[in-house]
C-alpha cells in the first residue's frame, strides 16, 4: 500500500478524519510489536502470512487507552493499515514512549514490549515487566505431524517467569511463552523444541541465550563476554585474560546502577552466575559452529546442562579434526607471495609457521592415554584407568591405598611410613601454591621474554632432558634422618658457569616420584600463517618430539580443503629435515623446512654445518625482500603463543 492509496482510504472514514499523523505512526508501530498477541487467539486455520480481519479484546483496548481512540476507530483503523502492519518487521528494540505507554496501558492488559496475550493485571501492574520472549515459530516444525502438514497455529501455551541479563540495562525480571503441540507433543520454547528427551535448536541465533531454566542472556551481552574471555590485555610483561567468574563479577558490578528495581521481587534472582557465563560461552559457540555449516545443533535434553553440551562439544572438536577449521585454506598476502623468477615464471609461495606453547591442561596420568577425566580432582580417566585410583601412587609400589588413616582422612598412599611422608609434604606444598605458581611464572616468563625478542630463560634441570611432566617434581628421601623433602625443578635463568659436578663429597638424597595430583599436558602446538591466522592446533601429551610435529603437519594439509605449503618454518627443522630424510617420508618432498630467523641466529650452532646450509630462510630467494630482508615474519608462533599462553591460568 503507497501513501496516497493509505490517506485516501483514512479520508472516506468519517471517524477518521481528525485522527494525527503522530497517532497514525503510533498506532502501525505498536501494532506491529504486538503481532504475536494478535495472531495466538485466532482460529487455528488463519494464516501465519496475512493479518487477521479481527484484533482480540485486549489489544483493542490498550491501542485505544494509549492513543485516546474510541474502540469503532481502532477497527476501523486496523481494517485499512492491517496489511501494512503485518508487513513491517518487529523491532528488536522499542522506543522510550513505545516502553512507556506498554507500562501506563499495555501490562495491565498482559501486553509486554515482546508481548503475550494472556491477562495477568494485578502481578504485571506491580511488577511493571517490561518484556516476554515469544517463540520465532508458530507452527509445527515436525514434517511428520499432521499439523505440520496442515499448517495450523500452535495453540498449546504456558507462560513462565524468567530473568533476562541485558547488556544495558543490567537483569531485567520478564516471561518467555512455551507453546506445544496437540498432535506430536512437541514442545517449543524460545532457543528450541523438545521432543523424546532431545533438545533441537532453531536454526538461526536467538537474541537471547537460555543458559538455565529461568536465565538468558542477551546476545550482545554474550558476545562481549566472548570477545572479553578471548582477546587479551596488556599488562606489564605479561597478558591478562578476563576470566568467565570475572566476566559474571564486572558485569554486577557494572550494572548495579541499571538493574530494574523490581528484579529484587521478582522470584528468580538477579546474580549471573559463572557456570552460565560458560554455558552462555559453549552455546553460543556451537550454534555458531552449526549455522555456519548448515546444520541444527541437537542435545540430550536431561540431567544438567554442562552434561548435555558435552557430547556437542566433542563432536565439533572431531569435526574440526576431519575436516579442519575454517581458516585451514587461508591465503593473503601476507602469508602467501607471487615471485617471478628470472625465466619470468611465476612461483607461488606459501608458509607456515609452527611452535609449542606452554600451556598443560589435566589429563590421565597413564602415559599415552587421550581419554578425559571426570574433573580435576581424579588423577585416572574413567574409561580405562579409574582402577588405579586405589593403588599407590608412589612409582613403583603396587599396593594398595590407605583408605583412611590415623587422622580419619583418605590418602593416597599405602601404609608405608615413608610414602605417607611424601602424601603430607606434597599436601603442604599444594597449600602452599607453590607448584601451581611455579607453573605459571615459568610459562608467562618464556612467552613474555619472546615478545620482546628477547632469549627465553634457560632452564636447567639436575635430570637428562625427558618430559617436563616427568622431572617436573620429586621427593627426596634422607635415610638417615627419615626426613623425606618436596623438590621441583628450578626455574632461574642461567647466567653464569653451572657447577655440573657439584660437591663429590656430599652425599645425595635418593629421588623418589610419585603422582599425588592430576598431570597436565606437555604443551599445545600452534600452526601460524605468517600474517596471524592459526591454521590448527594439536595436543602434545607428553613432550613436543619433532616426530609428533611432523605427523601434526601431515595430517593437517591432508585434509580435503587444505593446500600444502611450500614452506615449514619451525626452531627445531634441522632435526626435522634430518628425520624427513632418514626416513624418507614422502609428504615433505619439495618442501623447504628452514629455522625461523630469531633461533638460527641466537640458539643454533655456527659449527652445524647440516642447519646453516639446509634451514637457513637466506638460501631461498622467495622468503627474502628486494632488500634482502626477510619477506614473511617467521617469529609469529612465538607472538602468537603470548596470546594463547595467557589461557594458562585456566588449565
Amino acid at each position: 500500500m503507497d501513501v496516497g492509496h493509505l490517506f485516501n482510504a483514512i479520508k472516506k472514514q468519517p471517524s477518521l478524519a481528525c485522527i494525527t499523523y503522530v497517532d497514525l505512526a503510533s498506532f502501525i508501530r505498536h501494532a506491529s510489536l504486538l503481532k504475536n498477541d494478535i495472531l495466538q487467539p485466532q482460529p487455528q486455520h488463519i494464516s501465519v502470512s496475512h493479518a487477521p480481519d479481527v484484533l482480540p479484546d485486549s489489544v483493542t483496548m490498550f491501542l485505544a487507552t494509549s492513543l485516546d481512540m474510541s474502540s469503532d476507530t481502532v477497527d476501523n483503523l486496523w481494517y485499512i493499515v492491517k496489511d501494512l502492519v503485518w508487513e513491517l518487521p518487529m523491532s528488536a528494540e522499542t522506543s522510550a514512549e513505545d516502553e512507556v505507554a506498554f507500562k501506563i496501558h499495555g501490562h495491565k492488559l498482559g501486553l509486554g514490549t515482546v508481548p503475550t496475550h494472556r491477562i495477568m493485571i494485578v502481578i504485571l501492574i506491580q511488577l511493571m515487566v517490561e518484556r516476554t520472549l515469544y517463540l520465532p515459530v508458530k507452527t509445527c516444525m515436525n514434517p511428520d505431524c499432521t499439523a505440520w502438514q496442515h499448517g495450523t497455529l500452535l495453540k498449546k501455551e504456558e507462560q513462565h517467569w524468567i530473568v533476562v541479563f541485558t547488556h544495558s540495562e543490567g537483569a531485567k525480571p520478564a516471561w518467555t511463552v512455551h507453546l506445544k503441540c496437540r498432535e506430536c507433543n512437541t514442545n517449543y520454547q524460545f532457543n528450541y523444541s523438545i521432543k523424546d528427551q532431545f533438545r533441537t535448536y532453531y536454526s538461526s541465533i536467538p537474541q537471547h541465550i537460555q543458559v538455565s531454566d529461568h536465565q538468558f542472556v542477551e546476545l550482545n551481552l554474550a558476545i562481549h563476554w566472548m570477545d572479553l574471555m578471548q582477546i587479551a590485555v596488556a599488562l606489564e610483561l605479561a597478558l591478562s585474560l578476563v576470566s568467565a567468574t570475572n566476566c559474571g563479577h564486572l558485569y554486577g558490578i557494572a550494572q548495579t546502577c541499571r538493574t530494574h528495581n523490581d528484579a529484587n521481587h521478582w522470584q528468580f534472582g538477579s546474580v549471573i552466575m559463572t557456570e552460565q557465563v560458560w554455558d552462555c560461552f559453549v552455546i553460543l559457540a556451537l550454534l555458531d559452529d552449526h549455522q555456519l555449516r548448515g546444520e541444527r545443533l541437537v542435545v540430550p535434553h536431561d540431567g544438567n546442562q554442562k552434561n548435555c553440551l558435552t557430547e556437542a562439544m566433542y563432536a565439533c572438536n572431531a569435526h574440526i579434526v576431519l575436516q579442519g577449521q575454517e581458516e585451514l585454506p587461508h591465503t593473503c598476502f601476507g602469508c602467501m607471495r607471487i615471485l617471478e623468477m628470472p625465466d619470468g615464471t611465476l612461483r607461488r609461495t606459501e608458509v607456515i609457521v609452527t611452535d609449542g606453547v606452554t600451556l598443560g591442561r589435566p589429563c590421565c596420568t597413564v602415559a599415552r592415554c587421550k581419554n578425559a577425566l571426570e574433573s580435576n580432582r581424579h588423577r585416572f580417566c574413567a574409561a580405562e584407568h579409574r582402577h588405579l585410583e586405589s593403588v599407590c601412587a608412589v612409582d613403583g609400589c603396587s599396593q594398595p591405598v590407605m583408605l583412611v588413616g590415623a587422622d580419619g582422612k583418605t590418602h593416597k598412599s599405602c601404609n608405608d611410613l615413608v610414602h605417607l611422608r611424601m602424601e603430607a609434604a606434597n599436601v603442604e606444598s599444594s597449600c602452599s601454591g607453590k607448584s601451581r605458581t611455579q607453573r605459571q611464572r615459568l610459562a608467562k616468563l618464556n612467552d613474555s621474554v619472546m615478545m620482546h625478542n628477547v632469549p627465553p630463560p634457560i632452564v636447567t634441570y639436575a635430570e637428562e632432558d625427558v618430559p617436563l611432566q616427568d622431572v617436573e617434581e620429586w621427593y627426596e628421601y634422607d635415610k638417615v634422618s627419615g626426613a623425606v623433602h618436596f623438590r621441583q625443578a628450578p626455574t632461574t635463568t642461567f647466567t653464569g658457569v653451572l657447577d655440573v659436578n657439584g660437591c663429590s663429597a656430599k652425599d645425595i638424597p635418593s629421588k623418589i616420584k610419585a603422582t599425588f595430583r592430576c598431570q597436565h599436558t606437555n604443551n599445545e602446538q600452534l600452526i601460524v600463517r605468517p600474517c596471524g591466522i592459526i591454521s590448527g592446533r594439536g595436543t602434545m601429551y607428553h613432550h613436543e618430539a619433532v616426530s609428533n610435529v611432523l605427523i601434526m603437519v601431515k595430517k593437517m594439509f591432508s585434509l580435503p580443503r587444505a593446500c600444502k605449503p611450500q614452506h615449514l618454518i619451525y626452531d627445531s627443522n634441522c632435526n626435522a629435515l634430518r628425520e624427513v630424510e632418514s626416513r624418507k617420508i614422502v609428504f615433505f618432498e619439495g618442501m623447504g623446512m628452514c629455522v625461523d630467523a630469531f633461533h638460527h641466529k641466537t640458539k643454533h650452532k655456527a659449527s652445524d654445518v647440516f642447519c646453516r646450509e639446509r634451514c637457513d630462510m637466506k638460501a631461498y630467494p622467495e622468503l627474502l625482500d628486494d632488500d634482502g630482508k626477510y619477506y614473511f615474519n617467521s617469529s609469529i608462533a612465538e607472538q602468537t603463543n603470548v596470546w594463547f599462553g595467557s589461557f594458562h591460568n585456566i588449565c
